[in-house]
């Protein structure tokens, strides 16, 4: 068979016979009505009430025909999902410009309305019970500030430790702490800061300046400006130690704030005290007492299970009396001026007391 070959030419002069009627597509309505587009699409600046409406048209929905319920359900859900980007960028825009309230205060509020502070040291040995309640009110929570991602203000960081009040002046509060709670173990140098976050049993942060890091002992001095008040107080310091004497340890072991704990002390060694108290961490740098109140000591270590199963309850302090001499210390600020006053005031203190109490 010959095949029948069809020109260009032949193609363009060819016309559709005016003959075949043209085929009329349906016209549908909208399956959304404008009106109703128009009225949703400002909810998309409130996600709650955007989320509510859309609960109540899903169940409306169920009585519709397939084609103008797809279209709903694609409409409200492109909705709800421009709602949900637009408050993201609001919130993140508002955390980034809109000021929130500090965490951290100035001074420490609790200390500034306390018009009196025990009399230490007490003229009799002390119950459990009265150490309770005379020397936690003197004890701290101690943490090294970090920075908020957000807002860059300062906030405590996940570690902390214990502190104990040594002087209240009308210039502000005296604390002595661990070394290691501020600059971490080994006292690394790169974490070295020139102020820590100190809180009462209240549980309002303040900033704290440290003026002294002794250099070889575990301890560290800071100082909370004080904004009003005027109550007076010095610590008392056992200058000597005794094996076997009875002692009271106060601290935060594993965050149970403000725990006490009793034991004696197990052995001398130079400038470290070995005591029986139980320690966890949470402990270093809170205070070891003796029962007269006097401060005996400050929490440094302990010998951990994990590290050794047959260690049982080795704990370690520096002693106390370490405080009573501004050599071995490198100082920032007023911090020398500081802890000698701490000291001359407490030689005046110990001139008032009976001989059997100093020693």
């Amino acid at each position: 068979m010959d095949k029948i070959v069809i020109s260009a030419a032949e193609v363009a002069h060819t016309e559709a016979s005016s003959d075949v009627p043209t085929r009329l597509e349906p016209k549908l309505e909208p399956a959304i009505p404008s009106w109703a587009k128009w009225t949703l699409l400002p909810l998309v600046l409130v996600l709650p009430v955007l989320c509510l409406i859309a609960i109540v048209l899903r169940v409306a929905m169920r009585t519709l025909p397939p084609r103008n319920r797809y279209a709903w359900t694609s409409f409200i859900a492109t909705l709800l999902i421009v709602s949900g980007l637009l408050t993201s960028v609001a919130t993140v825009l508002s955390f980034s410009f809109a000021p929130l309230p500090s965490l951290v205060g100035a001074g420490l509020g609790e200390l500034d309305e306390q018009t009196s502070f025990p009399l230490l040291p007490s003229a009799s040995a002390m119950s459990a019970r009265e150490v309770s309640e005379k020397l936690k009110p003197l004890v701290a929570v101690i943490s090294p500030a970090r920075r908020s991602w957000f807002t860059h203000e300062e906030m405590p960081s996940a570690s902390f430790g214990a502190g104990t009040l040594l002087q209240a002046t009308p210039e502000g509060y005296l604390f002595v702490t661990a070394r290691h709670v501020i600059d971490g173990p080994g006292w690394n140098a790169a974490r070295a800061t020139s102020h820590g976050l100190i809180t009462m049993a209240s549980g309002g942060w303040g900033g704290a300046e440290i003026v002294g890091r002794h250099r070889n002992l575990d301890l560290l001095l800071l100082w909370v400006a004080r904004e009003s008040g005027t109550g007076f107080f010095v610590q008392p310091l056992a200058r000597s130690a005794i094996e076997g004497a009875s002692i009271f340890v106060i601290g935060h072991p594993e965050g149970l704030r403000f725990t006490l704990s009793t034991g004696i002390i197990s052995r001398l060694h130079g400038s470290t005290l070995q005591i029986s108290a139980p320690v966890s961490p949470g402990n270093s740098g809170g205070p070891v007492f003796d029962d007269r109140g006097q401060l005996l000591g400050i929490v440094t270590s302990m010998v951990d299970k994990h590290g050794d199963p047959n260690a049982e309850n080795l704990n370690f302090a520096v002693r106390a009396d370490a405080l009573l001499h501004d050599t071995g210390w490198e100082f920032s600020g007023f911090g020398k001026r500081r802890l000698t006053d701490f000291i001359e005031q407490g030689e005046q203190l110990e001139k008032t007391l009976p001989v059997d109490v100093n020693h």
